[in-house]
């Protein structure tokens, strides 16, 4: 999720699970909680040492169950250090350890429920875990957060009841979220014949705009089956290159009747295959191929003196509309040097 969504949530449960024995006034819990919540998408930073390295460590240490107790131990030291310099209240770190605690902990959830994968278990394992209830940024899921936080300060004396309510809620809508998931993989598994396509993978991943829309992929050994689909739509949307954004992505979504199935071949057809199996084996493309679930040839294009083969990762993809993280590699047609690229709103930019 975003960072502000985050920041957010834990503001929201630190009001929600605040007591009368608690040392730390409420108003003081409520922001600690904001900022705390945000810590672990610090990782940002990784991002100025080239994509590589932001592939290698986003979502990683910084959001691993693992790692949770050595970060709040830290975070509650510090913050016991700045409280006591800087402001007249004196905590030691142990009594900030809980809402430290409890706020990265509100983090790895918000993560865990989006499709992008999160590294649970770092640094011991690379498996990114990811139970894709919520789209990353959901203005619902948002909402909530939002009005439960207003709500609360403008009725201060039931403040802690209405956050308390307001995390019920949200936990609601996370839960209805997780039956429209097993609905999505359900049409899935109605609409096509994956034991005799010997499918490996089937899955359903959260869209935007609306928490009905989703993404089928269903995988085989070489080609992905993709579908969108609103799951109570009952009439087609259309839309044009002339509408905006928002149109032509809410016009992706067909009701779950039409069987408009996309067929995309992983490594390309032909010219474009065999470039696209070199470059996808290359060494310089490991992080791309640990970071891509659901690869599949984005674009081939050939030039009078090279050739280019783009990747994408389908979760991603937006039909025709948007496609983030797009690498690939260029080759030199005399000399067969290559050299490898990522693709940033149709322009060539290094992939270090």
């Amino acid at each position: 999720m975003d960072t502000l969504t985050h920041a957010l949530s834990g503001m929201l449960v630190a009001k929600a699970s605040y007591r009368k024995t608690e040392v730390l006034p409420y108003w003081l819990r409520s922001w600690l909680g904001f900022f705390i919540a945000a810590f672990p998408d610090i990782d940002f930073i990784s991002r100025f040492f080239g994509m590589q390295a932001y592939l290698t460590y986003h979502r990683g240490i910084t959001h691993s169950i693992i790692m949770m107790p050595v970060w709040a131990i830290i975070i509650a030291w510090l913050l016991a250090k700045l409280l006591s310099r800087f402001t007249r209240f004196d905590f030691s770190w142990r009594q900030l350890l809980p809402l430290c605690l409890l706020s990265l902990g509100v983090h790895l959830f918000g993560d865990v429920i989006t499709a992008y994968g999160t590294e649970v278990l770092a640094p011991f394992s690379d498996f990114r875990l990811s139970l894709p209830t919520t789209f990353i940024i959901d203005l619902y899921f948002s909402g909530i957060l939002l009005l439960a936080i207003n709500t609360s300060f403008i009725f201060r004396k039931h403040s802690k009841n209405i956050a308390l309510g307001g995390v019920m809620i949200l936990m609601t809508y996370v839960l209805i979220q997780g039956y429209w998931l097993r609905m999505a993989v359900g049409e899935a598994y109605a609409s096509m014949p994956t034991q005799k396509m010997q499918a490996s993978k089937v899955i359903a991943i959260p869209q935007p705009l609306s928490p009905l829309n989703w993404k089928i992929i269903i995988e085989t050994e070489d080609r992905l089956f993709v579908r969108y689909i609103n799951l109570y739509r009952t009439e087609l949307k259309t839309a044009t290159e002339k509408d905006d954004m928002f149109t032509r992505v809410n016009a992706l979504y067909t009701p779950t009747s039409h069987l408009n199935w996309l067929v995309i071949s992983k490594m390309g057809q032909d010219p474009a295959h065999a470039l696209a199996k070199q470059i996808w084996n290359a060494d310089k493309f490991k992080q791309v191929r640990r970071f891509m679930e659901f690869p599949a040839v984005y674009r081939f294009e050939k030039f009078p003196e090279m050739q280019c083969i783009w990747f994408a990762d389908q979760r991603f993809v937006l039909g025709d509309i948007r496609a983030p993280f797009i690498f690939g590699a260029c080759q030199h047609e005399e000399s067969k040097e290559v050299k490898f690229l990522r693709m940033i709103d149709g322009e060539f930019a290094p992939f270090n």
